[in-house]
């Protein structure tokens, strides 16, 4: 069999799913060691049958569900391939939306932000900020241990050096202020995480259950940050378009300032923005 018969059948088989040909030809290049630009460049090869057993094996962990990224364990991010696994949630690239707004943040200061990443999860968010960014200051936390040891190893991996860590349910076992706090907290409702779970999803349900309305755990975040922020610092949580309208109004009432929306790749809004102290 060709690599292009191979990739044929694959993508027949994963049909199901959102990208068919794009799975099929990653897990293949992820079986062969090849790049996907060579395979592609070379599908008239005949596929080596230890080659083959092992792409199956992969194939059949799609199918059963499993994420290419899990498979892989392997997520690019902001130019970056961070290590996942089942500890934490596949990075997502609208999440890359928040790097992009802390960065204007950041590049608008006069001196080297303080900054903290909570429910870091991967640390993707951290990791992609002090890699632009070397001389900032910033640490994460999470409530997962588990979670925590793989942002302490993409770290080490990309960084070449650990950030500053800590379990914290969300911002209550912060000992510190900072000028910038960013979250990316669980927002999903949990209806439909239930729904996750009736499928055998295998992202950490943790980082995804944000309650009935998913609106739990934004309120004390909301509350939490004014004790943890600096005068003037500012407070970015990520979540579902239909919640962000509503943290904002909830900034506003709880004293934050310079409220805004931020929007993602396809113009919904994704990002809360506030400001502690005076416009």
């Amino acid at each position: 069999m060709t690599f292009n018969e191979c990739l044929r059948s694959a993508r027949e088989r994963l049909a199901e799913t959102e990208t068919p040909y794009l799975d099929a030809l990653v897990l293949l290049s992820h079986a062969t060691g090849v790049g996907k630009e060579r395979l592609l460049a070379n599908l008239n090869e005949e596929i080596p049958r230890v080659t083959a057993a092992i792409y199956d094996e992969l194939l059949q962990r799609r199918l059963a569900g499993e994420p290419v990224s899990y498979i892989r364990n392997r997520k690019e991010f902001w130019g970056l391939d961070f290590y996942v696994d089942k500890r934490v949630l596949v990075p997502r690239p609208d999440t890359e939306v928040m790097v992009e707004e802390a960065l204007r943040l950041i590049d608008r200061s006069s001196s080297p932000l303080k900054i903290h990443d909570a429910c870091t999860g991967s640390g993707c968010i951290a990791v992609a900020l002090k890699h632009e960014r070397p001389e900032i200051e910033i640490s994460v936390s999470d409530i997962s241990e588990q979670a925590l040891e793989v942002a302490d190893f993409n770290a080490r991996s990309l960084l070449g050096a650990p950030l500053a860590s800590c379990v914290s349910d969300l911002l209550a076992d912060l000992s510190e202020r900072y000028d910038l706090i960013t979250c990316n907290p669980p927002y999903v409702e949990h209806a439909y995480v239930e729904g996750l779970l009736a499928k055998s999803w295998p992202e950490p349900i943790l980082a995804l259950d944000g309650g009935k309305e998913g609106y739990d755990l934004i309120p004390r975040i909301l509350s939490q940050g004014l004790d943890r922020l600096e005068s003037n610092g500012y407070l970015m949580i990520e979540a579902s378009p239909q919640l962000v309208p509503r943290i904002t109004d909830d900034m506003d009432s709880c004293g934050y300032t310079a409220v805004r929306r931020i929007e993602d790749l396809a113009g919904r809004p994704r990002i809360a923005l506030g400001r502690k102290g005076n416009a």
